[in-house]
């Protein structure tokens, strides 16, 4: 029978499985008839291949009798289901449903007999190959998968031994499937007499396994049925499956025949995994304790054969392969012998005493293959990250746990070696602490740290590696056990040392830092001002007084002294927010560019569109600015100036309306105003008093409480000793709030902070202070590093990135209630300053004083947590790519001057991209950017317009956490799905709406979407089930929503949203009457 009128039917049924008011009775009546008719379309393409079905008078009889009556089938019962799938694709339910189901199911039931006699003849006959590639044969296999896999679905009762049976045939189905499809496509001309072969085998397999199939799909599933067809499974695999030397030479001759590519490494590795998981599953009883090794050294070996180096001399290679080839033989040969049905004591015996010897073959041609191999990962050498190495460890732990978990199928062939790697971690975990804490007092000790930390960062780019990088699966299995046996050594080094040492006092110099939970006190909306009242007023004054003419007014003090701090609290009194119609604040510092200032004030004044400013050029941006100031009052500040070009850059742009306007700045400098060439005024900014210091410490450590008499006399020790500056004393409170109650820890703290601040200033009571963090907040407070000095930056934002960068664990508390409370930590230590919030009092915005951020950027190259690079660096670099070797990269530069420079690096894991370009990007120079960093868990790319589709190289990043992306996307592709480790996804595009693809419900790690604009998410083909709904969401910003029935559908998929940002559109095809909003209920976590 021509199975196009079951295709037909099929397609009738699915299409009428998708509408939304469908009962469950209906649902399960529809999937179950479906299940029926994709095993009889299965059943006639095994008849239709078998040419004993023509040729054997019985099975020619069945045949006939068969394909009349499912003719018959299909024509009476043909026009009613066409007529409910046309009625269901036009929104319309079907009547009399249940006599449509009904008589097609009796219909089915009645052709079972005569399938199963046939079925039980099929398993004789051979089938005809109708073509000479595996085309037909893989088709008809993926049916097979498919139906086993419905049956099982769709039979909830029914009992392990058959289910257990059901699960091996579809394991050994997909091995041969997946092992004939790629021998398929690597295998020599001249070897395709032993795939055709391989393939005739096979065909005759698939055919018997289809039968037995049907078997299953006709028979009541019971452990009768289960005993009989074990039987002949057991008798199927043993004609197929690498269970004798006939068939083992088969798959091993094609294994040898292979030539693999670069890009299907993975789908290599699958297979000779899967491949000696079966030759090994039935002796792992017989093997014991060998069956890692022996598995180990076989996909080694059997990978090197398939894909060996390239600079392979051709009769080095024969010489090699030779013994490679023959040790490979011996011991699969020696396994299929474990598997005889012959074997007894003593057979069993003789063969296990030969097999210290095979073990000894298999490490002597090993250490020939790892000679070959040459050199150790790229990244062995590197100086990676100091700061928190426990918090990354533990944080290696949780992504191999994931790897494991969800991801294993990335690198089957080294499953086994990062549950290894895994495993020695964890034991090494528990004594981390005492090793941390023992360094500084023994050089042996401090060496072995060093050691810990770089292995625990290699044993993740190794791991990593292996699934990005292009280098041969038996080059990763050497680097994995390389990783594996220094893990075994530092263990072996700390285990003495712990006898040695840990049980004897530890030494006393060291200084504990002290983890958050104490008690917060609330946050002030605005910062203490102790001693700087009367002088912002005095400079409020200067502002909102005088000529009408433009004045500068200059803020000019010492670091520290609080410059920034009376401009804030200027710029933010009501009266100057009415006095001046347009304020904007720029910051300056020694670096900076004219188009920078530009933008940022002009952001201030109107607000910009990222992308059609990114075409303007400096001079256009600054004609802009003056025309938006152009007769209007205004007031910019400009925050730490350092010389007068910095005023030169941006004084054109700034018009003379005679209207009262003026230009704040803050400057060490007390002479720049001077030069500037406009009327000004300079406010000098004298440290405070003794008195005026020991008040705002008093305020800053116990706010409103007041301080108890007995830390008088010491406290006013440690403000003296803060020599007047509000920075210092502001840090310094942050460090007696720790345990402001402890009289011995003000002690402490006055002992330390006299004999470090010096009268040049305060790096070293910053230094003081970091040293006193917690591991996990040092690492949070040097990420400001990856920011421009002076930047606002979003909270959000900040968070999220803490997190995807694994610099928070959860502790049992969720990775956002941890990344706020460390967030709130950093500001009661006054590191952090607040700068914007919500109107519900929430924090929107902060920043780091400009100390603080040269503080961070010069510990984090000190620690090699960040490597920033300017933009003189990129431009000093045209004439050779650059080749970054560090863990973390923040690049400022032009994007042409980028480009130019051919940025790559295999080991960065984090890249943030400040690349400004005047022009859009075209993905074809875009793509030479995302193909050099294979291994990135955050990229940001915000700050870059491409001007093209999505990027397909960025879904080739698989180990992304963070992505942050803006340009003239309008569609993101379905292989985004790719990214199975993202956990967020900010898009800023330049269209009315981005097209989401339906795969984004595939992403099970995604917490956060936000798209500048309508995110429509398409609900493609996938059914309203569990499996397509996103747990993880929790974030969604701006989901459009629309009239029609789907938005429900759409909703239900993300079942755990608690913000969502959406877009109600109204349907044009919507014809009810009024607004209906969508049904937010189904959200119960939405706050």
């Amino acid at each position: 029978m021509d199975c196009t009128c079951v295709d037909s039917a099929i397609d009738q049924l699915s299409r009428l499985l998708k509408r939304p008011s469908l009962t469950l009775l209906m649902k399960q009546e529809i999937r179950t008839l479906l299940l029926d008719l994709r095993f009889l379309k299965m059943f006639f393409s095994c008849l239709a291949k078998c040419k004993a079905a023509e040729e054997d008078a019985t099975l020619h009889h069945l045949r006939s009798s068969l394909l009349m009556n499912a003719e018959a089938m299909m024509e009476e019962t043909g026009q009613d289901l066409y007529d409910a799938g046309y009625f269901a694709s036009i929104g319309i339910d079907v009547k009399d449903w249940n006599l449509v189901a009904a008589k097609l199911q009796e219909k089915v039931e009645h052709l079972k007999p005569e399938i199963r006699k046939t079925c039980i003849l099929l398993v004789d006959c051979s089938l005809e190959p109708k073509t000479s590639n595996s085309d037909g044969i893989l088709e008809f296999m993926d049916s097979i998968l498919i139906n086993l896999k419905d049956l099982v679905s769709a039979h909830d009762g029914i009992v392990v031994p058959v289910k257990v049976q059901t699960e091996a045939l579809q394991e050994k189905l997909r091995f041969s499937r997946n092992f004939l499809d790629f021998m398929e496509k690597w295998c020599g001309r001249q070897q395709q007499d032993k795939l055709e072969a391989f393939s005739t085998v096979l065909r005759d397999w698939a055919k018997n396994a289809a039968c037995l199939s049907l078997l299953y799909w006709m028979d009541d599933l019971d452990e009768n049925m289960a005993a009989q067809i074990n039987t002949m499974l057991h008798n199927m695999l043993k004609k197929i499956m690498p269970y004798s030397p006939k068939v083992m030479d088969m798959y091993l001759e094609l294994l040898k025949a292979c030539t693999s590519s670069k890009a299907d490494e993975s789908v290599m590795g699958g297979i000779v995994t899967s491949f000696l998981d079966i030759l090994l599953e039935n002796v792992l009883v017989a093997v014991k304790d060998h069956a890692e090794v022996l598995q180990e050294g076989l996909v080694l070996l059997i990978t090197f054969i398939m894909d060996p180096p390239e600079e392979f001399g051709r009769k080095s290679r024969t010489v090699i392969f030779t013994k490679i080839y023959a040790v490979i033989r011996e011991v699969t040969f020696f396994i299929c012998s474990l598997c005889s049905d012959k074997m007894n004591d003593d057979t069993s015996r003789e063969r296990n005493a030969l097999l210290p010897d095979l073990l000894k073959k298999i490490k002597e041609v090993e250490a020939e293959v790892r000679e070959l191999n040459g050199k150790k990962p790229s990244s062995w050498h590197f100086d990676f990250p100091v700061t928190d190495a426990i918090g990354f460890i533990d944080f290696l732990l949780g992504s191999l746990n994931k790897i494991l978990k969800y991801k294993a199928k990335f690198i089957p062939f080294a499953k086994h070696k990062i549950v290894a790697i895994r495993h020695e971690l964890l034991f090494l975990r528990p004594f981390l602490e005492d090793i941390m804490e023992l360094q500084n007092g023994s050089v042996e000790v401090k060496d072995l740290w060093t050691r810990i930390i770089n292995v625990a960062y290699l044993a993740e780019h190794v791991v990593n590696s292996c699934a990005t990088i292009d280098t041969p699966i038996w080059s990763d299995i050497i680097c994995l056990s390389d990783v594996t046996e220094e893990i075994k050594h530092i263990q072996a080094e700390v285990m003495k040392i712990k006898q040695n040492q840990i049980s004897s006092k530890r030494n006393p110099s060291i200084q504990k830092s002290y983890s958050f939970g104490r008690p917060r006190a609330s946050i002030s909306s605005t910062d203490e001002v102790v001693g700087l009242v009367e002088d912002a007023k005095a400079v409020l004054d200067k502002l909102t007084r005088g000529s009408m003419k433009p004045n500068i007014v200059s803020i000019a003090g010492m670091p520290g002294v609080g410059k920034t701090t009376v401009a804030m609290k200027v710029c933010n009194d009501p009266s100057v927010q009415c006095y001046f119609i347009k304020r904007a604040w720029c910051f300056v510092s020694q670096v900076y560019r004219r188009r920078d200032l530009l933008l940022d004030i002009l952001r201030s004044v109107i607000g910009i569109d990222q992308v059609a400013i990114s075409k303007k050029d400096d001079d256009e941006i600054a004609n802009q600015l003056r025309q938006s100031l152009k007769g209007r009052k205004y007031l910019i500040v400009m925050d730490d100036v350092w010389n007068l070009e910095a005023w030169d850059a941006v004084k054109y742009s700034l018009p003379d309306d005679s209207n009262g306007s003026r230009i704040l700045f803050t400057s060490r400098n007390h002479k720049l105003a001077e030069m500037s060439g406009l009327p000004f005024h300079v406010h000098p900014l004298k440290e405070l008093s003794s008195d005026k210091s020991w008040d705002l410490l008093q305020k800053k450590v116990f706010h409103s409480d007041g301080c108890p008499p007995k830390f008088s006399d010491i406290g006013e020790k440690i403000a003296r000793n803060c020599k007047g500056l509000p920075l210092v004393i502001a840090v310094v409170a942050g460090l007696l709030e720790i345990k402001k109650n402890d009289i011995h820890w003000w002690k402490q703290i006055e002992k330390n902070s006299n004999s470090r601040i010096s009268t040049e200033g305060c790096m070293d009571i910053l230094e003081l202070s970091y040293n006193y963090l917690p591991d996990t907040l040092k690492a949070c407070f040097l990420y400001f590093a990856a920011f421009r000095q002076g930047e606002v930056i979003a909270v959000r934002k900040l968070m999220l990135l803490w997190i995807a960068e694994g610099l928070l664990q959860p502790e049992k508390r969720s990775l956002e209630a941890v990344a706020k409370e460390s967030f709130l930590e950093l500001i009661d230590r006054s590191l952090v300053i607040v700068t914007s919030r919500s109107s519900k009092g929430g924090i929107k915005a902060c920043r780091v004083h400009d100390l603080l951020h040269y503080f961070c950027r010069e510990k984090a190259k000190e620690e090699s947590f960040l490597h920033v690079v300017e933009r003189t660096e990129v431009s000093q670099c045209f004439s050779s790519p650059i080749r970054f070797d560090q863990y973390r990269l923040c690049l400022f530069s032009e994007w042409e001057t980028l480009i130019k420079s051919k940025p790559s690096s295999p080991n960065v894991s984090s890249l943030l991209l400040f690349a400004d370009t005047k022009e859009s990007t075209h993905n074809s120079v875009a793509s030479q950017i995302f193909q050099s960093f294979k291994l990135l868990k955050v990229l940001n790319l915000e700050s870059i317009n491409l001007d093209c589709p999505f990027p397909e190289e960025i879904v080739l990043i698989v180990h992304l956490r963070y992505l942050a992306i803006r340009g003239n996307i309008m569609t993101v592709p379905s292989s985004m799905s790719n990214l199975w480790n993202l956990e967020t996804f900010v898009l800023q595009g330049s269209y009315d709406f981005v097209q989401l693809p339906d795969t984004i419900c595939k992403m099970k790690s995604l917490k956060h979407v936000f798209v500048s604009e309508r995110a429509v998410v398409s609900l493609g083909d996938m059914e309203l089930e569990e499996s397509s709904h996103i747990n993880n969401v929790e974030t969604f910003s701006s989901l459009s929503l629309d009239q029609r029935t789907d938005s429900w559908m759409l909703l239900r998929r993300f079942p755990k949203l608690r913000k969502l940002r959406c877009v109600f559109i109204e349907s044009e095809n919507y014809t009810g009457k009024g607004i209906q909003f969508p049904l937010l209920a189904l959200l119960k976590d939405l706050e």
